[in-house]
């Protein structure tokens, strides 16, 4: 073979090869082309963000040299959504991951930066692989990965810097490719930020419902001969609207801490300091964290520890390193966990209690308990540190109390008095019976009609016909006022029925009686107090009998008040008035009744009172079952968790005894004092 088919050959061969390369190289190619087209979706299959159903977004602290991780992920079995990187802490983060997956959905391309991976670092989008990584790294961006129910990729990207001087605008790329992308992203839903994937607001109280506070101003300390325990005092402050009073202020000895306190007395110059309680109501209302931290196995949701608990040294070590301190309670073995710098009792209307105990400053425990967030934590508290805290609630007791309930009558006798009547009213037209005691000694012509005795029967008729016969004889003679007066002295005689009587008998009715009257109905007015009195009653009325004619009606008399009252302007005596005339019907309508119709009402007084006494007892239950939910919910929410809190906010929740009572500003002379000063100085303005 001559040199020039040497030469042709190996151009064939050359021709081939290329060949091969380009066709082999061909789809690639027009992958990569399709790809990074401009106007195209960066992630043509994410299309729903509901179908996200986890978010992690990994960082590099370059000063560290440490990659923190920040997951949010919904439980496939219940659809609670919570946050693993912070121990499985529950997320509000329903519309957070909607916002951030659709930060993703349809995300555009509007150029392609650079291809080449030597540029990676210049642009920010270096990925965090911490094997991969020392301290001083830079260019390090941040990766976020969505994935579905099974864990599966749904889109993942590396956010790196923004472009200069395009607002918006900012460099990605996909892991594991060398292309870098610009983009308009809404980077703020994808925030690293533990407090935008939680329930901010931690009591979730509103400071208008408070109703009660109780400071516990103490101070407690590990040493070596165990728990020191320093009291100031503790105050309990009731709170109306926005009106302070104080129930009680207590101070402790200064060398025995565990002795009786005393109460103190207020002098009339000091009142409460009304700046300082508000500051405090409204920092409750606005409580919120900026981390958490999961307290060891064996602590209740009511802050108390077992036995377990204290046995196991880390635990102990854990809570003290924090400031708590788990001190026996002597009650079944139980151990009241107490805080370093004191409590705050809080109390609303719907009769829960909420229970702060703040411990030390937080960032003093092992590293991997530190927020991820702590740097932005710091900058919020103002101070440079923040603070721990323990909440628990319990159902104030004093806002149950057991119901009065009214008595239910059992006998007719019972609801007579207790609607001020009596139970067996003398009749109307009957002579009164009289108690032994009280009859006098009367002659064998005067004993009652009804004896049992047939010769008194006979002597009574034949007295009455004497009588009567005497009485024709002088149907025509005038009587005198002697004569007037020896009718009244007789014995006492057959009445007619009142419907019969003649108006000579009607007017002698209206006479002055004597001391020898016999016994006869008086009518007696009943007051609404059920007291019965005399008035109006002709002869019983002393002077006033000379004054009104025995035949007017308690009803009568009554209006006759009335009006009386109403010339001489007084509204009050009409009131009683009607209040007597109220009485009195009752009781005329009460003794009216037939024993089976008192009977009657007597069921459905009692049916009537037990339905009331049971409408009281259910409201009560009601709404301590209500507060029993309230408190099971929130201590489902608290029993796990140390909290972290602002300084800041922990300053405003404490107040200091020297800061409870202020001076009381002195009452202007001219009456315009605007002050909140009372007398007392206990209460807050009226």
């Amino acid at each position: 073979m001559n040199e020039g088919q040497k030469t042709g050959l190996f151009c064939i061969v050359g021709l081939l090869t290329l060949a091969v390369g380009l066709f082999l190289s061909w789809p690639n190619a027009e992958r990569l082309e399709t790809s990074v087209t401009p106007g195209k979706p960066l992630f043509e299959n994410f299309k729903d963000p509901l179908a996200a159903a986890s978010l992690k977004m990994v960082t590099f602290d370059e000063e560290q040299g440490q990659v923190d991780t920040f997951e949010v992920r919904r439980d496939r079995d219940t659809g609670v959504w919570t946050i693993p990187s912070r121990k499985g802490y529950p997320a509000d983060a329903v519309e957070q991951m909607k916002d951030a997956a659709n930060a993703l959905v349809g995300l555009q391309i509007l150029d392609v930066q650079t291809r080449n991976a030597e540029d990676h670092e210049a642009l920010g989008v270096v990925e965090p692989k911490l094997e991969a990584l020392e301290v001083g790294d830079v260019g390090v961006g941040r990766l976020v990965t969505f994935r579905d129910e099974a864990q599966k990729d749904l889109a993942s990207l590396i956010i790196g810097n923004p472009v200069k001087d395009e607002e918006g605008k900012i460099y990605v790329r996909k892991p594991g490719q060398d292309p870098v992308y610009v983009v308009k992203l809404e980077e703020a839903a994808l925030s690293t930020r533990f407090q935008d994937w939680i329930e901010e607001d931690l009591l979730q109280l509103s400071s208008i419902d408070i109703s009660k506070m109780t400071i516990k101003d103490y101070a407690a300390s590990m040493t070596q001969r165990g728990i020191a325990l320093t009291r100031n005092y503790t105050a309990e402050i009731k709170a109306d609207g926005s009106n302070w009073s104080l129930g009680k202020l207590l101070e402790y000895p200064a060398d025995n801490p565990l002795a009786d306190p005393k109460v103190v007395d207020v002098e009339p110059t000091q009142t409460l300091n009304t700046e300082k309680l508000n500051d405090i109501k409204n920092a409750l209302d606005d409580l919120k964290i900026v981390d958490v931290v999961r307290k060891p196995e064996g602590m209740s949701d009511n802050l108390r520890a077992d036995k377990d608990l204290i046995s196991d040294n880390e635990a102990v070590s854990s809570l003290a390193s924090r400031g708590f301190f788990p001190v026996s309670t002597g009650d079944g073995g139980e151990f009241e966990v107490l805080s370093a710098n004191g409590e705050l009792n809080v109390s609303v209307n719907d009769g829960v209690q909420y229970v702060l105990r703040f411990g030390n400053v937080s960032g003093l425990t092992e590293d991997d308990d530190k927020s991820a967030d702590e740097a932005e934590g710091e900058s919020e508290s103002g101070t440079g540190v923040n603070r721990y805290l323990l909440v628990t609630t319990r159902v104030d007791e004093e806002q149950f109390p057991a119901p009065e309930l009214a008595p239910v009558p059992q006998t007719i006798e019972e609801l007579a008095a207790m609607l001020g009547v009596e139970a067996k009213p003398q009749p109307k037209d009957e002579p009164a019976k009289e108690s032994p005691e009280s009859q006098p000694e009367m002659k064998e012509a005067e004993k009652p009609a009804d004896s049992t005795d047939a010769n008194q029967d006979k002597k009574s008729e034949t007295a009455a016909e004497e009588m009567k016969t005497e009485s024709d004889a002088k149907t025509d003679e005038p009587k005198t006022d002697e004569s007037a007066k020896a009718d009244t002295d007789k014995p006492a005689e057959v009445k007619e029925p009142a419907d019969k009587k003649s108006d000579s008998a009607k007017e002698q009715d209206t006479k002055p009686e004597t001391k020898e009257k016999p016994a006869a109905v008086e009518e007696v007015e009943v007051s609404g107090s059920g007291e019965a009195t005399g008035e109006g009653q002709g002869a019983d009325d002393g002077d006033a009998g000379d004054d009104k004619p025995a035949d007017e009606t308690p009803a009568e008399n009554d209006a006759a008040e009335v009006k009386s009252d109403t010339e001489s302007g007084e509204p009050a005596a009409m009131e009683n008035a009607a209040k007597k005339k109220d009485g009195a019907e009752e009781e005329l309508s009460f003794a009216e009744l037939s024993d089976d119709e008192k009977q009657e009402r007597l069921e459905a007084e009692q049916e009537k009172i037990l339905k009331e006494n049971t409408r009281k007892l259910d409201e009560r239950k009601d709404r301590l079952n209500a507060a029993q939910r309230r408190v099971r919910d929130l201590n489902a929410r608290f029993a796990d968790w140390y909290y972290v809190i602002p300084e800041n906010t922990y300053r405003e929740l404490r107040i200091q005894r020297d800061e409870l009572l202020t001076a009381a500003e002195p009452i202007k002379l001219d009456g315009s004092n605007p002050g909140t000063a009372n007398p007392d100085g206990l209460n807050g303005p009226e």
